[in-house]
Order: structure tokens, then C-alpha cells, then sequence
């Protein structure tokens, strides 16, 4: 099984260990970058993506469906793409309990942040982040106390895995 990133004509094909990476490497150096509550929210959101609790091979996703806000929407994708440098670079891989494999994970990263800088307002699905909302009782970020990422419904994303 495997997991897909999409947008537009373009896919990023992940196994289920290259997804978790991803997801691992994105909720660390989001959660150490994130200010705002959008940011917040789309780290959150990412990290529900979590294979050990939803399923695996089940968190494929179209970045049109992320839950953008259409009046942040440009320091969200900066953001974005800043947390995606960072993970290249190599920062928060000391928090895991192993060592991403750089020929799988640093294609992937790049190509996310290619995606994300080709999106535009105009790709925004409204309803994504009203829906989201619908399902949150409180909004007030809890980080884990280990890895200091920032917690979903299914707890910590690094812990999970």
C-alpha cells in the first residue's frame, strides 16, 4: 500500500515508511515554527494523517484539500514551505529514534514545496477548514511533552510512530 500527495497533474507516491517520515518530519519542524493558529491548524492537520491510528495506506490527500484560509493563505504557504526548508536541512531529525533515509525523504520534501509554491488562492477549498473546525471541541494547541510537537485527536504524531 502506499499514500499520495496530489495536486493538479502532479503526485507525490510515498510508501507507508516514507509517508510516516514525511508526516514525522513536517508535525516536528512545524510544530518548532508555528505562531499564528492557521499555522497551527495546518500542522495539526497534517499530523492527523497519522497511518497507526487512521490506517495504513489510508491518508492520501489533495493539497486543495488542506484547510487553507483564504486571509492567511500567503504566510500559510510561506510557512509551509519554510517548515519543508527546514526538514531538508536536516533540523528535528535528532528528535526521532532513527535516521530518515535522505535519497527517499529529501526528493519528497522538495517536491512538496514545488507543489505548495504553485498554489494559489484560487485553489482553496473553502468548506476543508469549516468542516475541520466542525469536528474540534477546543483549539488550544497541547504539544507533547517529548517531542514538543504540537498534539491531534490521535495523540503525538512522533510517539505513534
Amino acid at each position: 500500500m502506499s499514500n499520495i500527495i496530489s495536486f493538479g497533474n502532479n503526485d507525490i507516491c510515498m510508501s507507508n515508511g516514507t509517508t510516516d517520515v514525511f508526516i514525522n518530519l513536517i508535525a516536528l519542524n512545524g510544530s518548532e515554527l508555528a505562531k499564528t493558529e492557521s499555522e497551527k491548524q495546518l500542522i495539526v492537520w497534517i499530523s492527523e494523517k497519522d497511518q497507526k491510528t487512521v490506517g495504513m495506506g489510508t491518508v492520501s490527500f489533495d493539497m486543495s484539500e488542506m484547510i487553507w484560509n483564504r486571509e492567511t493563505f500567503l504566510n500559510d504557504r510561506a510557512f509551509l514551505v519554510k517548515v519543508t526548508e527546514n526538514a531538508e536541512k536536516g533540523f528535528c531529525w535528532e528528535k526521532l529514534d532513527y535516521t530518515p533515509n535522505k535519497e527517499i525523504i529529501l526528493p519528497v520534501l522538495e517536491k512538496f514545496k514545488e507543489m505548495l509554491l504553485s498554489m494559489t488562492e484560487k485553489d482553496i477549498k473553502d468548506e476543508e477548514l469549516q468542516e475541520w473546525l466542525k469536528e474540534k471541541t477546543e483549539l488550544d494547541f497541547p504539544r507533547c511533552q517529548k517531542h514538543n510537537t504540537l498534539l491531534t485527536f490521535c495523540g503525538c504524531q512522533v510517539c505513534n510512530n
